[in-house]
This record gives C-alpha cells, structure tokens and sequence, in this order.
C-alpha cells in the first residue's frame, strides 16, 4: 500500500468519493474514470491499487444510483431486469478482457478501440434521446443486450475502460432507448461484475477495504445528487454531456498508451 498522511486520508477520500459519486449518478458510469486518476495524484495509489479500491466503491455506488433512478419514476421498473441480461454478458467475456490484455499487442488494440469510442463520441453528439424509449421483450433484444455485455466486459478488461463508457452509447444508438434507463441499466450490469472482480482481488488479498469502504460511502450519497441532476437536465444537453465524457475517456486512455509504450 502507498504511504498515505493519515491526517488527510478521511477528508481526500471524502472528496475524491463525492465527485466521482455524482458523474457517477448523471452519467450512469461506475465512477472509475474519476477515481482512479485522483487516487494516483491524491493518495499516490498505484494505478492496479485504484483500480480494485474503485471496484470496491462501485458495488454500493451502483446499487443507490440505480434505486435513485427507479424511484425519481424516470425509468420503470420492469426495465431494470434488462440491465441483469447486460451483466451475463459482461460477466463472461471480462475474463477473455484480461487475458488479452496479457497476450495481445496492446497498444495496437488500444488505438482502435480509441478510435471506435471518438466515433462513438461524435454519433452521441448528434443523437437527441428520446426520453419515452424503452426496451420491449423480445429475442433479438435479449441477444442484442447479451452482445452489449459482451462488448462491454472484454473491451473493460481489455482497455481499463469502466463499462459504463460503452454501454450507455450503444444502448442509445443501437436501441433508440431513453438516456435515463440506458444509465440505470448500465449501473445495475455494473454491480454483478463489481462484486465478482473484488471477490477475485480478495482472494488474492488484493483489497484494500478501509479505502474501497471510506470511498464507497460518499461515492453512494453523492450518486443520488448525480441522478437527481441528470432527471432535471433537459434532454438537449444530456447527449452533448455525454459525447464530452466519452472524448475525456478518449484523452485519459491515450494518454496511458502513450505513457505504456
């Protein structure tokens, strides 16, 4: 563990954990995009430490985020069973994620995802959410939602990209589906997924609770702020915020092949 000034710890976790919780909650991602690079400049974390303390703080994140979104009666219940079907692809292919990043030529992979997500951005600028979308049950729905989870678990055990990042433009631009239900359900994917990668840290007496913990606590409070903004936030803007978040993803990954290679 970094050698971290006690003394400041609780007040910088604090801090750390509520603005991550609110991008948390407006923009329907796990945060880590937020944390992982505050914990390196704050705490000193090594990136792997921030990236399982995160993990850590993402599992009760999602879980207030996502009953946020549900009780705000801006996305119905019935469609929070979809965002289950996103975890079990998630679920199966993280693993394939990981074991490409430790075989594949990285960098090359990482340009062209890097590529694929500024396209992605672009698109997502363009769209207008249509806020009275939802998901009807259907086959080519479920498989569509499988590939989704699919997509989203490899490229973040792949890229260190959070899922979230993924998963909210492909649910938009792929399904035509409401903003607002397309960050419930990918906080509700995330949590599955959270709670199995911490459990493989923890056997490995990776996990840092007291960190992940002094996190998770505000990151959940803030989420709930984070949500209520994003119900409040015309429909005009949220796609444009969005498009912003995902080209800061861009930079942010960029950055760490450059540094990498």
């Amino acid at each position: 563990m970094p050698n971290i000034d006690k003394r400041l710890s609780p007040f910088t976790y604090s801090a750390i954990g509520l603005v991550a919780g609110v991008f948390a909650g407006f923009f329907g991602v796990g945060g880590g995009i937020i944390v992982v690079p505050l914990l390196i400049l704050f705490l000193q974390f090594d990136q792997r430490q921030a990236s399982i303390t995160s993990l850590v703080a993402i599992i009760p994140t999602a879980i207030v985020a996502t009953t946020a979104f549900l009780l705000s009666g801006s996305v119905p219940y019935n469609q929070s069973v979809f965002g289950l079907i996103i975890a079990i692809g998630s679920m199966a292919t993280a693993p394939l994620g990981s074991w490409a990043l430790r075989t594949w030529n990285l960098a090359v992979v990482r340009w062209i995802f890097i590529v694929v997500l500024l396209g992605a951005a672009f698109q997502v600028f363009l769209v207008l959410p249509n806020r009275t979308s939802q998901l009807e049950w259907s086959i080519p729905t479920i498989v569509g939602l499988i590939v989704v989870g699919a997509f989203m678990g490899f490229v973040a055990g792949l890229a260190g990209v959070g899922g979230g990042i993924l998963a909210i433009p492909l649910l938009v631009l792929g399904f035509g589906l409401s903003d607002l239900t397309a960050k419930a359900l990918s906080l509700i994917a995330m949590a599955p997924a959270a709670i199995t990668g911490t459990i493989g840290s923890a056997r490995a007496g990776a996990v840092n609770w007291r960190a992940g913990i002094s996190l998770g606590i505000p990151m959940s409070v803030a989420s709930i702020l984070g949500v209520w903004l994003a119900t409040v936030t015309p429909a005009e803007w949220a796609n444009p915020l969005l498009s912003a978040l995902m080209i800061y993803a861009v930079i942010q990954l960029a950055v760490r092949t450059i540094r990498s290679t």
